[in-house]
């Protein structure tokens, strides 16, 4: 007598293969979002020039590993990119406000102080180093050098015995900035400008 055949058992169908994540893409767009929010704010935007380039490095090596998803990997490696970029942009950007403040600053400006008199008078002017007089007879001029921003002052009063017309004027780099008039006995006049 012959044994019966044991059933035939079908093998188990093969599980696909576990799609894997990808460490670096992680890694990647975990830098490349940090780089682009450090990019975009001022001082601190150096950090973009570190984590940009680890996000682009971490970018192209979860694009090159087999079996694992690409999506981050591409977003990571994209974020570094643009961070650079922007890092570089607003760097240039506040370095080019810096150079223009420090320019202001340091500007030499050309301070002509003008005094019209029809007789004597006695005239006080600022300087850099305080103020200073001189009793003039007959129309005066001072030109006086100064950097960046700085104030001016320039006091004429006529004589105090007779008559007198009097005007003051202040020029700054060639261009007007205060002009006044008086007249009579201890006549006055005063004008006040500034440097920018």
């Amino acid at each position: 007598m012959t044994e019966p055949l044991a059933p035939y058992a079908q093998p188990a169908p093969a599980a696909p293969a576990p799609s894997k994540g990808s460490g670096f893409g992680t890694a990647a767009l975990v830098l490349g979002i940090l780089a682009i929010v450090f990019s975009i704010i001022p001082i601190v935007g150096f950090v973009a020039f570190l984590l940009g380039p680890l996000a682009i490095i971490f970018g192209v090596i979860g694009l090159t590993r087999k079996f694992s998803k690409k999506g981050t990997s591409a977003a990571g490696l994209i974020l570094g990119v643009l961070s650079v970029i922007v890092a570089i942009i607003v760097t240039a950007i506040i370095g080019a406000a810096a150079q223009s403040v420090s320019d202001s600053v340091n500007k030499e400006h050309k301070i002509e102080y003008v005094v019209r008199v029809s007789g004597k008078a006695h005239v006080s002017y600022w300087t850099d180093g305080g103020t200073s007089n001189e009793d003039i007879t007959a129309n005066w001029k001072k030109d006086v050098t100064a950097k960046g921003f700085n104030l001016s002052s320039l006091t004429v009063t006529g004589d105090y015995t007779s008559p007198t017309n009097v005007t003051c004027e202040i020029l700054v780099d060639g261009q007007s900035v205060s002009k006044n008039s008086g007249s009579g006995t201890t006549a006055m006049a005063s004008c006040n400008g500034s440097s920018k």
